[in-house]
């Protein structure tokens, strides 16, 4: 017994050893959710970070997905699916990120939502789908990761969930502007008993609507970022006022779409802070009202108190949509190994509905139509009374001109 113990304790000196002699890097997102970076360079470092935000934290638990940085990942007979898009061998499959540099990264569907390895060359660039493998392992821990904007205002959590595009940004920054706090942006984990909902503090992405409609975000901006901004859209305009008199001699079309992509190459990220200020603090709340916003042609804004059963459905597809580029992996992952599975991930649409069902079944929850783009004092003074109080606030819809 005493040469057993002796052994075991050589094997825990060895692993600790093992682990000192490479470089490891851990983030703890919320204790929902650990991933650990082992031999990463300092430019993937940066690239997760980018992605999960600053949430570096020693683990003082197991990791629940390692990334394990390589030079280069050994591919004996490689069968691809599409050219430079995914491949596998006898026993592994990779995932090619042409978005990033061409980065090729080993991952083990059948193991999405357990504790899993996922191999990636390092160096270059984020690293393939880890936001949706993130996504799912928060799942099978019972968060739901709903696409929205989260803050605190005055004292009440609010959740603002929708489409990409429809406002989610905009609204987050108009609240901040009126004294909010922060919680998360883009991607908000939810308890499925709809106690808690966490953050992700990432850098908050502008669009020239932003500069446009949210006037106290142009603080954010360097000075020269939004002189710049400001030549490409008196460029614009002047294109539009050309494209019509010289009846498309030019392909105004072109001219139009490289314009826009300049404009958003010169709006830069911008951190929590530089927008909230010290109101960035635990990202972490209870969700007390829960708004789903939709654009639409219309002039005005509506806002109607919508059953948390519809809303559930709603956020259920809409976070089933986000997972579509995993899906389309995972089933090329099952063409390449037709005979094994991950019974997790195809249950998965089925268990994020009963989470969201259970989480929002006590909870005021609201669906926004408004115009887009949409002026945020319009948005904001619509809002505003269902998020503070419902005593005084009727549930049919309201409805102003924008």
């Amino acid at each position: 017994m005493l040469e057993e113990t002796g052994t075991n304790h050589m094997k825990s000196d060895s692993a600790r050893r093992r682990q000192m002699d490479q470089q490891v890097v851990e983030f703890d997102i919320h204790g929902v959710v650990g991933i650990r970076l082992v031999d990463p360079t300092a430019a993937d470092v940066a690239a997760v970070t980018k992605q999960l935000g600053p949430l570096q934290r020693l683990l003082l638990r197991e990791p629940d997905v390692t990334l394990r940085f390589v030079q280069h990942l050994p591919t004996p007979r490689l069968r691809h699916l599409g050219l430079k898009q995914k491949g596998f061998t006898d026993d592994a499959f990779f995932v090619f990120d042409g978005r990033t540099n061409g980065t090729m990264a080993r991952i083990p569907f059948d193991l999405v939502g357990k504790p899993c390895e996922i191999a990636c060359e390092r160096g270059r660039g984020a690293v393939p789908l880890l936001m949706p493998i993130l996504s799912l392992t928060a799942l099978a821990k019972g968060f739901v990761a709903v696409h929205a904007s989260a803050f605190v205002h005055h004292g009440s959590g609010i959740l603002m969930a929708g489409w990409a595009g429809s406002g989610k940004t905009t609204t987050l920054l108009g609240f901040a502007s009126k004294g909010a706090e922060f919680i998360g942006e883009e991607l908000v984990l939810l308890s499925g008993d709809g106690q808690m909902m966490c953050g992700l503090p990432r850098e908050i992405e502008l669009s020239p609507s932003h500069l446009e409609t949210v006037p106290d975000v142009r603080r954010a901006i360097k000075r020269h970022r939004r002189w710049a901004f400001e030549s490409l859209r008196h460029l614009a305009r002047m294109q539009g006022i050309l494209g019509e008199k010289i009846n498309g001699a030019f392909p105004a079309s072109v001219l139009g779409r490289a314009i826009s992509a300049a404009q958003r190459r010169v709006l830069p990220k911008v951190s929590p802070q530089a927008v909230f200020g010290s109101r960035v603090d635990s990202l972490i709340a209870k969700p007390e009202k829960v708004f789903l916003l939709i654009s639409h042609d219309d002039s005005c804004v509506k806002v109607r108190r919508t059953p948390p059963t519809e809303m559930a459905r709603r956020i259920a597809h809409m976070a089933q949509y986000e997972q579509n580029r995993f899906t389309e992996h995972y089933l090329a992952f099952k063409f390449a190994f037709p005979a094994v599975k991950n019974a997790f991930l195809e249950e998965s649409p089925a268990y994020q509905y009963e989470l969201l069902s259970s989480a929002l079944m006590a909870k005021e929850t609201y669906t926004v139509w408004h115009p887009h783009p949409v002026n945020f004092s319009v948005l904001y003074e619509k809002i505003k009374p269902f998020c503070e109080s419902t005593a005084n606030v009727q549930n049919e819809a309201v409805c102003v001109l924008a």
